[in-house]
């Protein structure tokens, strides 16, 4: 009913005659790039003075408008007005600024103001500030300006994510004003929330929840068992009882928890056990025996995890892995989310995690521990692997020894029995030290075992960030690889490109094809002629309009080699092996592409890998982090799987690249051809792997200009609008970028309106 009211409102009036110019001036934190004229962000705290010509403000509703172009990581935007009485009194007005920059909200100023202040953003980066003013608006702009956001979440947001924030469809006629900011909260950029707030916000169950997971358990038919190991000692018992309790707690809770203890604690640990028949305690010494097992009740169980002393489930963590269990009988690893505990056990710290990624668990156990495994799955890897693990734990070494147990674990498996709960359904003590084990050998070893174990040859050592690095060998008669190098004019950034490629690649294996489309500056016509006379170069014409799509697969046509290398010409290669480590991915099991790390000029990472959906479309995770900087989890240093990688150096097969049509040029010319190249890859059965281990410059595009004539805005309109209809049940889940994180930009923030789908409300 909403959505059609609002729908017939009728269109904003002219704007409001009476305004006032703001200029900024740098007040802390910030500086100008004399080259560029943008400001950069010198500080943690940057604050810009905004003054007008009259020294006078307005008050009341005003509009705050202007363009805000960033880039950096933090993009929290705040405006600050100092007013008179009590004089230095700032009042904070939280901005949200749309993902293209643009700033236009409702602002009740109150009078007196003397001063403001803005804060453009948070931690570095640099930024450009346009056209920001203020214009006075009356009771009838002001409702209409509501109307119009509101109308347009109700539009383009999915019902469950507007109740979420609490918008639903009753809210606008209780209250316009209320509805208004509830609906600034899904614009793109808003202030970040800190994880205290989520938690409030989103995650805590209701009275209402616990009666619709009680009706539903009441109806199961089969109801799944636990078997729960831990392994402690007297100086784990605090720790112990707490854990413990958190299973009493369990909403849901069939099966029995199993304690091993040294033999020399075991009467001190058992008298935990007196007067519950849901528990047993047993010596690590007789753990060995069989009939520890069959005792302690949990043979009979059909799922065991493995917990540590301290560590807390979430009271529906074992309705929630139960019901995963029954929805998907064929699954036999089960992993949720997690966080840690401080030292006064407040959460902190969630691990999102992405869905099933062989190629992250090589480089590192991104599990955790917040897992069940079937018992049929543990029978088949072996007791002997259980004991390991056993013993691993009390020696408290447990990730290796636990990385080595899923490694075995999964190595057989389809990715289909492997399901991830997005849900923080354990909560773990957080360790002494965040650095791995000082014994190197001991941390790679789990990875070079699961390796041998599969007959693939590989190197593994570890990166300098502490995560496994797999160098995967290549064949005695390595495979040719076509690097495709479209291109018109550019001399500069084409040279830099192909003598990088020329004089710094270590796989030499290759040919370049460079795709002359229209050059017609004199230096660039005569550096392509002299390029005829390079021994691994190929000068292709394509004297059709620019399609970047048409282009590469002209080129793909020509090409010898067997692997096809998209490659901007503006790259520069930076590490001498990045092809032997593309092609190193590339030729493992089921991997169809395989994507690099780039950077800008500054240094700072340009694409760690592309999600499908947050942000919109498609969007490059990671961007404008410190050249160095681990990213969220570690993932900006580790090799993983994801949706998509760009095109702007991408490796495939030439024949998977010719069975499924290559780039589409009818549909889309210019943009997003890398991502639905990638899209059809993965439904095709085939993995996309990143790896931050070939690393190149990039400097976006410059060879083709920005998107500002009316032909170049429809056309890239027309590919938006059939890359959402294409892959519209993609941009719903990518499933290496946890629901639980922003949607509205593909930062790894935390979401308002999370798209986890909870069981109890199936």
């Amino acid at each position: 009913m909403w959505r059609k009211l609002i729908t017939r409102s009728r269109p904003l009036p002219p704007r409001a005659s009476r305004g006032v110019i703001l200029h900024a001036e740098g007040l802390a934190d910030v500086g100008r790039d004399e080259g560029t004229g943008q400001w950069l962000v010198t500080g943690p705290e940057p604050r810009l003075l905004l003054t007008s010509a009259s020294g006078c403000y307005l008050s009341g509703w005003v509009l705050l408008r202007g363009q805000l172009n960033r880039r950096g990581t933090d993009f929290t935007t705040v405006l600050f007005a100092e007013i008179v009485a009590p004089s230095g009194t700032l009042v904070e007005y939280h901005i949200p600024v749309s993902l293209k920059g643009t700033i236009l909200e409702l602002v009740n100023l109150p009078p007196g103001v003397v001063r403001l202040e803005f804060q453009p953003m948070g931690g570095s980066g640099s930024f450009e500030l346009l056209n920001l003013c203020l214009q006075e608006v009356n009771a009838v702009g002001t409702f209409l300006r509501r109307v119009q956001r509101v109308r347009h979440i109700f539009n383009t947001k999915a019902r469950g994510q507007r109740e979420k924030i609490g918008l639903h469809w009753h809210t606008p006629l209780r209250g316009l004003s209320k509805s208004y900011e509830l609906a600034g909260r899904l614009r793109g950029y808003q202030p970040s929330l800190k994880y205290s707030q989520w938690l409030d916000h989103v995650e805590a169950l209701t009275g209402d929840d616990r009666k619709r997971i009680d009706r539903q358990i009441k109806q199961w038919a089969m109801r799944p068992t636990f078997g729960l190991l831990l392994f402690a000692g007297v100086a784990e018992l605090e720790q112990l009882r707490v854990t413990l309790d958190s299973v009493q707690r369990q909403i849901y809770f069939h099966g029995q928890v199993l304690v091993v203890v040294p033999e020399r604690e075991l009467a001190d640990v058992r008298a935990l056990s007196i007067g519950s028949d849901w528990l047993c305690v047993h010596s690590l010494e007789s753990l060995r025996c069989a009939g520890a097992i069959a005792t302690s009740g949990l043979a009979e169980c059909t799922w065991w995890m493995m917990l540590l002393p301290g560590a807390i489930l979430a009271e529906h963590a074992l309705y929630w892995y139960a019901s995963a269990s029954l929805l998907d009988r064929q699954s036999r690893v089960i992993y949720s989310d997690h966080d840690y505990l401080d030292a006064s056990g407040w959460r902190v710290d969630p691990e999102f995690k992405p869905d099933w990624s062989p190629e992250l668990l090589r480089s590192s156990n991104y599990f955790g521990s917040a897992l069940a495994l079937r018992a049929d799955l543990v029978a088949t890897v072996s007791s002997a692997a259980i004991e390991r693990v056993a013993m691993a734990l009390a020696n408290d070494v447990s990730m290796d020894s636990l990385h080595a147990y899923l490694l075995r674990a999964t190595e057989r498996l389809p990715g289909t029995q492997i399901e991830h709960i997005p849900s923080v359904l354990m909560h773990l003590p957080r360790p002494a030290s965040d650095t791995l084990p000082g014994n190197e050998e001991l941390s790679i070893k789990p990875v070079q075992e699961h390796l041998l174990r599969l007959g693939v040859e590989a190197n593994v050592r570890v990166s300098a960030h502490g995560y496994c690095q797999v160098r995967y060998k290549l064949p005695a008669v390595p495979p040719m690889v076509s690097i495709i190098v479209p291109t018109r004019d550019e001399f500069h950034h084409l040279h830099a490109c192909v003598e990088s490629v020329l004089a710094k690649s270590s796989y030499r294996n290759f040919e370049i094809l460079v795709v002359d489309n229209q050059s017609v500056e004199a230096e660039a016509l005569q550096y392509l002629t002299a390029l005829h006379a390079r021994p691994q170069v190929r000068v292709l014409r394509y004297p059709r309009a620019f399609n970047y799509s048409a282009i590469n697969n002209f080129a793909a046509a020509n090409a010898r080699g067997e692997a096809l290398c998209l490659l901007n010409n503006d790259t520069e290669v930076i590490s001498p092996d990045w092809l032997d480590e593309m092609l190193g991915h590339l030729i493992q099991a089921d991997v169809g592409v395989v994507g690099a790390k780039l950077y800008f000029g500054d240094g700072r990472v340009q694409h760690a890998g592309d999600t499908v959906g947050p942000g919109g479309l498609a969007h490059h995770l990671h961007s404008f982090l410190a050249h160095d900087a681990p990213g969220y989890c570690g993932r900006a240093v580790q090799a993983q799987d994801l949706s998509a990688v760009t095109g702007a150096c991408l490796l495939t097969w030439r024949k998977l690249y010719e069975d499924l049509g290559g780039l589409d040029a009818g549909n889309l010319p210019v943009a997003f051809n890398d991502v639905d190249y990638c899209l059809r890859v993965r439904e095709a059965k085939r993995r996309v792997v990143w790896t931050p281990y070939a690393e190149l410059y990039h400097h976006e595009s410059v060879s083709r200009g920005k998107e500002d004539s009316p032909e170049k805005i429809a056309r890239a309109r027309r590919e938006v609008r059939y890359m959402r209809k294409r892959w519209q049940s993609i941009l719903h889940h990518d499933p290496f970028y946890n629901p639980n994180l922003s949607y509205e930009r593909p930062d790894f923030s935390l979401s308002l309106s999370p798209t986890v789908s909870k069981p109890w409300l199936r």
